[in-house]
């Protein structure tokens, strides 16, 4: 994994105990959801200081929250990593249920080397990490959770109840977020939904032992394996599985730590040391090139894929952004930033891509890119917005989670194009994407003259490697410091006392962001939240996962 995983079980466990003695404070924001996005984007162009290119986006699965189905399929909700729940947000926290996740041993990492820490330095985490959000099911009339734990255990959750249905054992512990895929033959057929999730490799077995496979399928009526994926053996020094995979129709485009990027047929499959395993259609080996010799073996592929056009985009420990024919996984666009990649891009309802950079192997600082893949690389910088540099825990800056967009929460177009995301400076930033300041600012490795968005709101709330999300006009975010904060986004006149912006249908409003509930409780939190009709889930490194809303 990238230095950021490998030294996290150290950063876990230390943290989750000593999170008040260091004085981290985080947050967690929330958002009230509005009716459901309309069947496709308006094609006319937005107003904006900067160019936009509209793009259709169908309706999703999730726009009736009442009808059964696959409600929030992967990481941050769809192919774009743009859903983030249904509302309304809550403005009241109450804990209405905690399930129990517990613990589970993985490899010591931290300043020794991810060999060493396999034959020796086991440790124990508790409760759900990075990036750990919950998948979402509707199954006659009731929801369910799909988590992911530090117990070494995949959960099917009541989400009325918070009662665990079945429980699937991992050999390692699981970080990144389940992945709900239908058989094509049957899509409406819960018997035959499949659930794919990761792990770490399964310590204290060896980086060259010939069965790591921890990318798995688990069916989701019963919890019994289907399949798992092997992991190659690369000049990557991780084969542990982050990612969430990326689900396009009946196939399912999958990273892993090795530097693979595979297309799967999930539902076929062939024997493999005495268990199956899914038939790959495409792969691609994503290693970075001569530039990346700092790295080492941090070349780890371990944030998801997103969709944008008929290319796949992903994000590289290498320090590239790449962008692949979505069929053949053909390298098509590179984009070279340098640092350590951690988060998921994320695409935008304009054609662009939001790209979290880490502060690691570049000169400068950290923080987010704006890029436009339908210009050659050297003319994809849209703009860049730096975060300040800190040395916590074993990250010197920038930003390690993902950002989250309004654009599934804005149907009648009356909201200005917004991203929220939050750094390890210690705090949220809420920026416009079509707007830029007046000022330039350097780039990751010391470019003169970047644009820089406007900043719209900033709010101190300690480290955080989570993702805060935006749902309707409420933001949801968490971090290192025991809460979970709501904020609610609002708008009114030109110059009423916020951050005046243009709408996408042209208008000028001023928009104001303010906290108005927040939760104190649980353990530190590394995981990003998702929302439903009322009621926040997410889980804490106290060991529990919780559900959180008014009675």
């Amino acid at each position: 994994m990238s230095r950021q995983s490998t030294t996290r079980p150290r950063i876990l466990a230390g943290l989750a105990l000593s999170a008040l003695a260091i004085g981290v404070a985080a947050g967690l924001w929330q958002a009230q959801v509005l009716a459901p996005p309309p069947l496709v984007r308006p094609k006319t162009p937005v107003p904006s200081v900067l160019p936009t290119i509209t793009v259709e986006l169908p309706v999703p699965p999730q726009a009736d929250p009442d009808a059964d189905g696959i409600k929030i399929a992967t990481f941050l909700g769809n192919e774009t990593r743009s859903f983030y729940g249904v509302g309304p947000v809550p403005e009241r926290l109450e804990v209405l249920w905690k399930a129990r996740i517990g613990g589970g041993t993985t490899g010591g990492t931290g300043k020794r080397s991810a060999e060493a820490s396999a034959t020796g330095g086991m440790v124990t985490w508790y409760g759900t990490g990075w990036t750990g959000q919950p998948a979402l099911v509707r199954e006659g009339g009731r929801l369910f959770l799909l988590v992911g734990g530090f117990d070494h255990g995949l959960r099917k959750i009541d989400a009325e109840t918070g009662k665990t249905v079945w429980r699937y054992e991992y050999d390692d512990v699981i970080k990144g977020s389940p992945a709900v895929i239908a058989d094509p033959s049957a899509p409406d057929d819960p018997s035959r939904y499949l659930v794919m999730t990761g792990s770490r490799r399964g310590f204290p077995r060896s980086i060259t032992a010939p069965d790591i496979a921890p990318f798995r399928g688990v069916w989701y009526a019963t919890g019994e394996e289907a399949w798992r994926l092997p992991v190659p053996h690369t000049r990557s020094y991780s084969r542990d599985a982050d990612g969430s995979a990326l689900v396009l129709g009946p196939h399912a485009i999958v990273g892993v730590e090795s530097g693979h990027l595979y297309r799967i047929d999930p539902f076929a499959t062939q024997p493999w040391q005495g268990h199956r395993s899914p038939h790959i259609l495409k792969q691609a080996l994503l290693l970075g090139d001569k530039r990346s010799a700092s790295h080492g073996g941090n070349l780890v592929l371990e944030s998801s894929p997103v969709l944008l056009g008929d290319r796949v985009y992903v994000a590289s420990g290498a320090g590239h952004v790449y962008g692949l024919d979505a069929d053949t996984l053909e390298v098509e666009w590179d984009f070279y930033i340098g640092s350590d990649l951690d988060g998921t891009v994320v695409a935008t309802d304009d054609g662009k891509l939001l790209v979290p950079v880490e502060k690691q192997y570049i000169r400068g600082h950290g923080g987010v890119l704006l890029l436009d893949p339908s210009k050659p690389p050297s003319e994809a910088v849209v703009w860049f917005f730096p975060t300040g540099d800190r040395a916590f825990a074993d990250w010197q800056g920038g930003v390690i989670g993902s950002c989250s967009v309004n654009d599934a929460y804005d149907p009648d177009r009356s909201r200005p194009r917004l991203a929220a995301f939050s750094a390890i400076d210690g705090h949220l930033y809420v920026v416009a994407r079509d707007e830029t300041a007046s000022l330039t600012v350097d780039g990751p490795d010391g470019e003169h003259g970047l644009a820089t968005p406007v900043l719209v709101y900033k709010d101190d709330i300690g480290g955080s490697i989570s993702t805060p999300i935006i749902v309707d006009d409420h933001i949801v975010a968490a971090g290192y410091g025991n809460t979970v904060n709501v904020y609610r986004i609002s708008y009114g006149p030109p110059d009423g006392g916020g951050v005046t912006l243009s709408t996408r249908s042209g208008a000028r409003v001023s928009v104001r962001v303010e906290r108005v509930a927040r939760f104190t409780g649980g353990g530190t939190y590394e995981s990003t939240p998702i929302v439903w009709q009322g009621r926040i889930y997410i889980g804490s490194r106290d060991g529990y996962f919780y559900c959180l809303g008014g009675r």
